[in-house]
């Protein structure tokens, strides 16, 4: 080994490790054969924004609304038919709804033929 380098150097012409070596390794911690199986309870992530998600979901009949777990933003698709596909995102429902009811008045986006205030 050369003079300032750190670990093992193998040449191009070393063989390669042996195969238990790789096998040893890799088989480490908590996922290794033989090991016990340690059971983890699932979690429910942001329960209050899905369940909110869920209710405005059933009081508004033209659109889909969910609750991004990942991006914690609310979203709406709407359901009816549009010329381009139609979404609108926020970060809080009282957000989406406005920017729902602005979608449903908005004169450039033919195809809505009713406004539905719940």
């Amino acid at each position: 080994m050369k003079p300032g380098m750190i670990g093992v150097h193998r040449g191009a012409d070393a063989p390669p490790p042996p195969r238990w070596y790789r096998r040893a390794r890799r088989n480490r911690g908590r996922h290794r054969v033989g090991a016990p199986s340690v059971p983890i309870a699932p979690r429910r992530w942001d329960v209050a924004e899905r369940a909110a998600a869920a209710l405005l979901d059933r009081m508004e009949p033209g659109w889909f609304v969910t609750y991004g777990v990942g991006s914690r933003r609310f979203a709406a698709i709407a359901v009816w038919s549009t010329p381009v596909p139609l979404m609108v995102q926020a970060a809080t429902i009282e957000e989406l709804r406005d920017l729902m009811r602005e979608a449903e008045l908005d004169p450039a986006r033919p195809g809505l033929s009713w406004a539905w205030a719940a």
